[in-house]
């Protein structure tokens, strides 16, 4: 083939402008695309066809005159190319990275933010407690102040009590040693006259005078003896009485608990028995079938079996352990209050009439014979 004139690169140069004003890349026409670097990158690849076209035709022309210097530039083509190829990959990794990286920019802000927000709040906190503990410092600080007022208004009291418990103290030796001093002179002249007595009586021979006087002083004697005695025995009485007592309190309590349990289990189960006949029997009116079935036959037995346990509580051995311990504590009850008859006919006064505690006694033992009645009842299930 014969080599390319001048006129066919004229050609080609003319082509070449047709397309870039085709393809508007002087004019700067936008190619949609998700972005400016996606726009970048179409216009460029359309402007790179162009410039293979038109290298393609050039080596063409070139390779007619000389066949190694075509070659030179298609080699020299293809590593442009290739080296063109390459630079809108980077840049899309590039845009990647930067979109990421502004993603994780715009995630560090908003936890910038938060954080600076999170600070705002915890300093306002901050400012809240400072002036709660400053409130609750005044507080302390005048509660402070309010405690050593009050401690030295106590110590102003105490050395006072003290003072006057010195002072009481002074008055009360005074007093002791004039009574010591009252029983000095009173021994004293309680021995004089005695003294004098009897040497009235030896001089005078008052011989009914001395008896009376030995027999006053035996009988003061006697008397003191039988106050000590009986003393003795209402201290031991009292205490006999104290404990049987306590005795009677505690078995009574246990059996008025157990009564009360056992009261309370049969209730309960009255009222399941009561709450189930009731159902059965607005089930009965509401319903059209004529004879009971076997689940309402084992219900009914169920009920009578449970009304049977209960109804044995009120006769054979619970009965009589019930009956039992109500009669031990009715027997408590019998001893202390003959026990404390017996302390109160030691006191009768001068016209043999008892003490007013006698009385006292009788109303518990009336009180008391009326509960025995009540447990009775309760126990023989006829309350």
């Amino acid at each position: 083939r014969k080599p390319s004139g001048r006129l066919e690169v004229i050609q080609l140069m003319e082509v070449m402008d047709s397309m870039l004003e085709k393809a508007g890349v002087d004019k700067l026409i936008r190619v949609t695309g998700p972005s400016q670097l996606h726009n970048a990158l179409e216009l460029m690849k359309a402007e790179q066809n162009i410039y293979n076209i038109v290298f393609h035709e050039l080596i063409r022309q070139v390779s007619v005159d000389c066949v190694e210097r075509g070659q030179l530039l298609s080699k020299l083509r293809q590593r442009y190319v290739g080296l063109l190829e390459r630079i809108p990959e980077q840049m899309k990794t590039l845009c990647k990275k930067m979109m990421a990286q502004r993603l994780v920019n715009r995630h560090t802000t908003e936890e910038l933010l938060y954080f600076k927000e999170s600070v705002g709040q915890l300093a306002s906190e901050l400012c809240e407690v400072r002036e709660h503990d400053c409130k609750v410092t005044k507080e302390a600080e005048k509660a402070q102040e309010e405690l050593a007022a009050a401690m030295q208004e106590t110590e102003a009291n105490v050395n006072l009590l003290e003072e006057y418990r010195e002072l009481y103290e002074l008055q009360r030796r005074r007093l002791e040693e004039q009574i010591l001093l009252l029983a000095q002179e009173r021994d004293i002249w309680s021995s004089a006259v005695y003294d004098l007595a009897l040497k009235i009586i030896d001089r005078n021979q008052l011989t009914l005078v001395r008896r009376l006087h030995v027999s006053g002083k035996t009988l003061t004697s006697a008397l003191k003896h039988f106050i000590v005695l009986l003393a003795s025995k209402d201290t031991g009485d009292l205490a006999d009485l104290q404990e049987e007592t306590e005795q009677f309190r505690e078995r009574l309590s246990c059996v008025g608990a157990e009564i009360e349990r056992s009261e309370e289990s049969s209730r309960g189960k009255l009222q399941i028995v009561c709450s189930s006949l009731n159902k059965w029997l607005q089930y009965f009116h509401c319903s059209d079938s004529g004879s009971p079935t076997f689940g309402d036959t084992a219900s009914f037995l169920l009920f009578f079996q449970m009304l049977k346990e209960d109804l044995q509580q009120y006769g054979g051995e619970v009965h009589l352990r019930k009956t039992e311990s109500l009669r031990n504590a009715a027997s408590l009850q019998e001893r202390w209050s003959g026990l404390g008859q017996t302390v109160l006919n030691r006191h009768r006064d001068f016209a043999g009439a008892l003490p007013p505690q006698h009385a006292v006694l009788e109303e518990i033992n009336q009180r008391a014979c009326e509960l025995y009645r009540q447990y009775n009842i309760r126990i023989s299930g006829n309350n």
